[in-house]
């Protein structure tokens, strides 16, 4: 297996790991609370999905019955879903560069088909929506909406 691949492989088996044991701050617990989310808080990690918008917040939230949803949390309140995942979550937030680079190791893998081309200088969010199926996402200003920006199967 090359490397690169190996990497890769290695990053989202240790994204899984911390979300196991990674505590819910309690600025992202308010603001779910404030939202009326309900679930539980499974995986989470911080970004400046919008630009001047530094203290938000990407999350899976895990639904009782199995599965969940990612979430975008803001400061301001703002809740945006981004998609449903199937048995367990897997999350992560890249700044733009890493973003690319990822793009560059999934473009090399021989076994990894996919891409990520992030458009905007702030925060990417990646999610496995089930076992292999990763899907990345970027807030479209033009939009006003986070737009798919990737996406790959391992």
């Amino acid at each position: 297996m090359p490397l690169a691949v190996f990497a890769l492989i290695a990053i989202h088996v240790a994204a899984r790991v911390a979300a196991a044991v990674q505590p819910v701050p309690a600025d992202l617990a308010a603001l779910a609370a404030k939202a009326h989310t309900p679930g539980t808080i499974a995986a989470w990690c911080r970004g400046e999905f919008r630009p001047g918008r530094p203290r938000g917040f990407a999350a899976a939230v895990a639904a009782e019955s199995g599965g969940g949803r990612y979430v975008v949390f803001e400061a301001d309140g703002t809740v945006e879903d981004l998609a449903t995942f199937g048995s367990a979550a897997s999350l992560s937030c890249y700044t733009r560069a890493e973003a690319s680079s990822l793009d560059e190791t999934i473009r090399s893998s021989d076994t990894i088909q996919g891409h990520v081309a992030p458009r905007w200088n702030t925060t990417v969010l990646c999610g496995f929506i089930d076992d292999t199926n990763a899907l990345c996402w970027q807030y479209s200003p033009a939009d006003r909406a986070f737009v798919k920006i990737g996406e790959w199967v391992t």
